[in-house]
């Protein structure tokens, strides 16, 4: 039986929404449309007002935060003397110090795209919740923006890489499903034909730098068209997907799919639930790498660190401190680690 998911769309600070609670929309739908923010200029404003730097906030009209229209009175002294904005532009900050603003210039206006189908739950400040008909995969990384397209699978095996010359133009629009890696290469190729996005089990970070030294160079020149987005659903370096996991989305290809790169997440509309996993390994219990550089060594998972921490890719993800038997106490992706609850657990 198909189930639904929640998705938060996170809009901007000045975007409007153009959504309503209770609509349906589309992947490709405009949730709400958004300013982007340009170079801060300064304005000296209790300069212009003749006053001291420290009764900028009582001259002040705004609030960090706000949207002016050019033109627009920003400051005004008991006289009556006022200070406009030369910009239509976000109010960024100010400082009591020298009395001056920061403003954004507003850019023109550009759309910010939910791409999931499904229905609005809620307009709120700052996002928009939607009800997604389907289910969600949490990977333990990824890169790149929200994309969505055609389920494609591209390798015969959970543990198979994704080569270069298993993307053609039928892979245009679409999201892609490797093996155990990609390369650099590959990945290369995909963004030049118009893919989406991929979902691979790993990949080796020299690979996924190299990829995006590329992007970057690209960008510089304006090279760039198109968003582009990456999944590593399994853990870092070269590693297959769950074999269980790989069949489900098999089983799903051809179904719309959504893949949010920097979330890590992957929607799989109108679809079953996926396989479950096994837990993580807790705090305590002996623990095996499987992943470069520690790969086959035993130790303890001593703690687990708070808030997400940069990989060696440099990609977030969850992070668990281990003792491994020469001593040596080491940070490694939580999804690189194997509880071996066969061996009773030790501390240390």
């Amino acid at each position: 039986m198909n189930g639904s998911t929640l998705h938060r769309v996170h809009i901007p600070r000045g975007a409007m929404p153009v959504v309503r609670e209770g609509a349906e929309v589309r992947p490709e739908q405009v949730l709400a449309m958004r300013r982007v923010p340009r170079q801060p200029v300064r304005l000296r404003v209790t300069e212009l007002l003749g006053r001291p730097p420290g009764q900028l906030a009582a001259l002040l009209l705004a609030r960090p935060g706000s949207v002016l229209e050019e033109g627009e009175t920003l400051a005004r002294d008991p006289q009556g003397r006022e200070v406009r904005s030369p910009v239509h532009g976000l109010l960024l900050g100010l400082s009591a110090g020298d009395g001056t603003v920061l403003l954004a210039p507003l850019g023109e206006e550009e759309p910010v795209i939910g791409h999931v189908h499904g229905r609005v739950r809620s307009v709120e400040r700052g996002s928009i919740v939607l009800e997604v008909p389907g289910v969600v995969l949490h990977g333990v990384g990824g890169t790149g923006e929200a994309v969505h397209g055609e389920l494609v699978i591209a390798v015969h095996t959970p543990e198979e890489e994704l080569r270069a010359g298993a993307i053609d133009v039928g892979a245009t629009g679409r999201i892609v499903v490797g093996g155990s890696r990609a390369s650099a290469e590959t990945l290369t190729r995909a963004r030049a034909m118009g893919v989406a996005g991929i979902v691979l089990g790993g990949v080796l970070d020299k690979e996924l730098r190299d990829f995006e030294a590329i992007q970057r160079r690209r960008r510089e020149i304006g090279g760039l068209a198109g968003a582009f987005g990456v999944l590593l659903l399994e853990g870092f370096g070269k590693v297959g997907i769950d074999p269980q996991r790989f069949a489900w989305l098999r089983s799903h290809a051809g179904r719309t799919a959504s893949l949010f790169g920097s979330e890590a997440l992957l929607f799989v509309h109108e679809a079953g639930s996926p396989p479950a996993r096994r837990a993580l390994p807790r705090v305590g219990e002996r623990v095996i790498a499987h992943r470069r550089p520690f790969q086959g060594r035993a130790g303890v998972l001593v703690a687990e660190l708070d808030d997400l921490h940069a990989a060696p890719s440099g990609i977030p993800t969850r992070m668990a401190l281990v003792r491994f038997e020469d001593g040596r106490l080491a940070a490694v992706p939580m999804a690189n680690l194997e509880a071996t609850l066969s061996v009773p657990a030790t501390r240390g």
